[in-house]
């Protein structure tokens, strides 16, 4: 059995990215300036990242039939990710998303096909005892939910990324031993002070908790010392699309905990590789490799 640094577990899917120069009106027709169709999928990206960046990566999760489906399929193949517990269901419409990009602001229209639900199969838990993390976005919430407690039980290490829309986000909260999510994600389910939020995270059970503040940075807290870390955004000049740069960080900060950093290292890091992935539009596409990522952090002085 295949041994992995980390295995993701949730949504893939493809994005249909267009590049505007103005937000179309109502009945109006518009011509992008530059389209890409990239795979996508919170858990996705981090993992594409994360192969990106020279960890050993599988994924867990479920497409539909069709061209669609194999795309999200092949273009985590491309990256080095290990597919084969992912599920073609083939009597299910495939997920796609419609991402409309303006002057640096991103609308997407989300549609998840008719996947309802992921089927679970042997391999999949076998998988996962082959890991020494899994990441999940809670995309499929009974199903990851069942995983996520799965890994913990049998000694990996969970990273979850939840969504203020899921169902059961807050009980993903209580089984993460590393968790990273928006700004967000928290004013909607724990209010505005995001030291409290933090605290709180840390006393569910979390040993590394993280909120990411999109232009303002990341605020992080670890088990053992209640101290905020803040780490400002790194400064890439020309922000051309942001699609994906949360999901980056996850991936970039899973790859500093395979290697032991510091919290604040590791921090400046996801940061590092989120800013250079939003100079160019998709989630995909700006993802550094990890030579261009650790070249910038080592020029970064805060």
């Amino acid at each position: 059995m295949k041994q992995y640094d980390v295995v993701g577990i949730g949504g893939t899917t493809v994005d249909h990215l267009n590049v505007v120069d103005h937000f179309p009106e109502k009945d109006e027709k518009v011509v992008p300036t530059f389209s890409s169709i990239q795979g996508g999928g919170q858990a996705a990206n981090a993992i594409a990242c994360l192969a990106r960046l020279g960890a050993k990566t599988g994924f867990i999760g479920t497409v539909g039939k069709g061209a669609i489906g194999q795309c999200a399929i092949e273009t985590l193949k491309e990256e080095g990710v290990d597919t084969g517990c992912i599920v073609v269901q083939k009597d299910k419409a495939p997920a796609l998303s419609s991402i409309i990009i303006d002057k640096g602001s991103r609308t997407i229209i989300a549609d998840r096909g008719d996947l309802e639900e992921m089927k679970l199969c042997d391999e999949m838990y076998e998988t996962i005892k082959n890991a020494k993390f899994i990441h999940s976005d809670a995309h499929f919430p009974k199903e990851n939910l069942e995983l996520v407690k799965f890994a913990r039980e049998n000694g990996v290490k969970t990273c979850i990324d939840a969504e203020p829309h899921t169902p059961n986000s807050e009980e993903f909260v209580h089984h993460a031993d590393i968790l990273i999510v928006s700004r967000r994600f928290v004013e909607e389910k724990f209010g505005r002070d995001y030291e409290k939020a933090l605290k709180d995270f840390i006393g569910f059970g979390a040993k590394i908790a993280i909120i990411t503040l999109g232009k303002y940075g990341a605020i992080g807290m670890e088990q053992g010392d209640m101290t905020c870390t803040t780490v400002p955004e790194y400064d890439v000049g020309k922000i051309v699309d942001t699609t994906g740069a949360g999901d980056v960080f996850h991936g970039a900060f899973l790859y500093g905990l395979l290697q032991d950093w510091d919290l604040r290292k590791n921090m400046m890091f996801s940061n590092v590789c989120a800013g250079l992935k939003c100079k160019k539009i998709g989630g995909r596409l700006g993802m550094p490799t990890l030579e261009e990522a650790l070249e910038h952090l080592e020029k970064w002085k805060i």
